[in-house]
């Protein structure tokens, strides 16, 4: 069955909560990564027997404590090569993460990444972004001593935002443009998570090149502005771009009245609050995507993995799996990689691309506990959880998650397409549709909206309002051809509706998706009210699906 795939694992023959005792075990190995740390120190730490640390964290992260350890100290290592690090030779940088014996070392690193450390240092130092790495890597290490600084750095994009430009106007319309930038900065930082740098009007003007104090402050982007009058008019136009190479990323202009400056304010702010986030992390892929495979660090495969992951077919979810399980290889700390992981394997079941749905959805619940224990807080962390509890109909936890993942970053468009699709799940159309809506106003071209679209179809399906249903979830095949498996209502949204030769056609291509499909197991797959569920059942079997 060509349109099937199964991404076999070795999985626990039981699940339970994930044990507290591995989470303080990697809090302690994080925050005394260079220090002599023995699996008797973990167990002490961790209030548990040293056996049975070892078996859990065999359960939920795959390896030993001592064999995580050591992949996350090459991981730290690898990350300062590849900026370049000048101001220690490798052997000390190797001590300083707590590799005491050279040799043995250079053996780990790489049978881990396929090269030995010299190569990717000096791989590092002739890129020709190597002055923007060392003057990042400069900032942060003067910012921090700790290592969660260099997390952050890793899994946070950040922006520097400038004061707009105000040439030929007066002192009143300055003051207005500098508080412009304020209040974009507080809206952001308020509602997304990205690190957001705030540069004084006063330096900035002195500064011909806006991308030298990007630089210096370490941010990867900054949002620049131009203020101009006409008469009563006003115009802002703002500018998305990338910190090293000047790209353009997004940009806009917002036109208001001089006498209603808070209000154009407010456009202004709503505006770039809702674009920012998407175009950044856009931008992160378009990067990753261009790097050299041998520079790829756990955060780029991330990203190359990220559009794969939220396209909503089987095939796109095996290879974002395949992706993210390198990425997981290369550094097992990185809660994003595996928590986009869990949401692939659950994917597969949902969106009937596998012949052993119970092994999948094991695997997708061990990652996403994983990913609890290595990233609880972190929203696209979070939101791939609540995807996973969806499919495991486990709707408190799922909406739990949610609420907790749009209290920190109520931009994320991904955040507000899963809590339509939890919405359409419990039986709330009207509430669902607003949302996959407001996904769709804030990422209206991303990767993913295909799934929304088949979301609104989905709340107008449960609405009994056919025609809408059947609009839309043609809309999302003619965006995404490959979201085939949205036949399974589609065709009965026609049957409803009277259109025959067009359901039997939709039934049809259902079929060559998945040539021996049951009524019972597509019924399995998606965590509906039972009402939709009994509509979706008789639609089926009208249609001549076996049961």
């Amino acid at each position: 069955m060509a349109a099937l795939h199964s991404h076999h694992r070795v999985v626990p023959a039981q699940r339970g909560p994930a044990p507290s005792d591995v989470k303080k075990a990697v809090d302690y190995m994080r925050q005394g990564m260079a220090g002599k740390i023995t699996t008797t120190n973990l167990a002490e730490v961790s209030g548990v027997a040293p056996r049975t640390l070892c078996k859990h964290f065999r359960a939920f992260v795959g390896v030993s404590p001592l064999a995580y350890l050591r992949r996350l100290r090459l991981t730290a290592v690898r990350e300062e090569l590849l900026k370049g690090a000048d101001s220690y030779s490798i052997t000390e940088l190797a001590a300083r993460y707590g590799f005491n014996h050279f040799g043995r070392f250079s053996v780990q690193y790489r049978r881990c990444f396929g090269e030995a450390p010299s190569a990717t240092l000096r791989r590092a130092r002739t890129d020709a972004g190597k002055q923007a790495g060392q003057e990042r890597a400069k900032h942060l290490r003067n910012a921090s001593n700790n290592l969660g600084s260099t997390r952050l750095s890793r899994e946070t994009p950040s922006l520097l935002i400038l004061p707009c430009e105000t040439s030929g106007a007066d002192a009143v319309h300055r003051c207005f443009a500098q508080h412009v930038a304020e209040g974009l900065a507080a809206a952001l930082c308020r509602a997304s998570s990205i690190t957001v740098l705030v540069h004084s009007s006063s330096r900035a003007a002195a500064c011909q090149d806006p991308r030298r104090p990007a630089r210096e402050l370490g941010a990867q982007y900054f949002l620049s502005g131009r203020l101009a009058l006409s008469g009563h008019r006003v115009r802002i136009t703002m500018r998305l771009l990338h910190a090293t190479t000047k790209a353009h990323v997004w940009g806009d202009s917002y036109d208001g009245d001089l006498s209603d400056l808070f209000g154009l304010q407010d456009r202004v702010t709503k505006g770039v609050v809702g674009a920012i986030p998407a175009n950044i992390r856009g931008a992160e892929i378009e990067r990753a995507q261009r790097k050299r495979p041998e520079d790829l660090t756990a955060y780029d495969i991330t990203m190359r993995a990220f559009p794969f992951a939220l396209t909503s077919n089987p095939a796109a979810a095996t290879r974002a799996l395949e992706l993210l399980e390198n990425a997981m290889e290369i550094d097992p700390d990185y809660a994003l990689a595996a928590a986009l992981a869990a949401w692939c394997h659950a994917q597969l079941i949902m969106h009937n691309g596998t012949r052993v749905p119970a092994v999948e959805r094991a695997q997708a619940l061990l990652l996403a506990e994983r990913a609890d224990i290595l990233g609880a807080n972190d929203p696209l962390v979070l939101t791939a959880r609540c995807a996973v509890y969806t499919m495991a109909r486990e709707f408190e936890v799922a909406d739990a998650l949610l609420a907790r993942a749009l209290a920190l970053d109520p931009t994320s468009a991904w955040a507000w397409e899963r809590s339509g699709w939890l919405k359409t799940y419990l039986g709330e159309p009207e509430t669902a549709t607003e949302h996959f809506r407001r996904a769709i106003w804030r990422d209206p071209s991303g990767p993913s909206n295909a799934n929304r679209y088949v979301g609104i179809g989905s709340a107008h399906f449960d609405a009994g309002q056919y025609d809408q249903g059947a609009l839309w979830m043609r809309r999302a095949l003619l965006e995404r051809p490959a979201t085939a498996w949205v036949n399974r209502t589609l065709a009965i949204s026609y049957a409803r509706l009277g259109e025959r030769t067009a359901a039997l056609d939709s039934i049809d291509a259902f079929r060559r998706y998945w040539p021996d499909a049951t009524v019972g197991q597509v019924v399995a797959a998606i965590p509906f009210r039972p009402d939709f569920l009994d509509r979706v059942a008789a639609g089926l079997s009208e249609l001549g699906l076996p049961l």
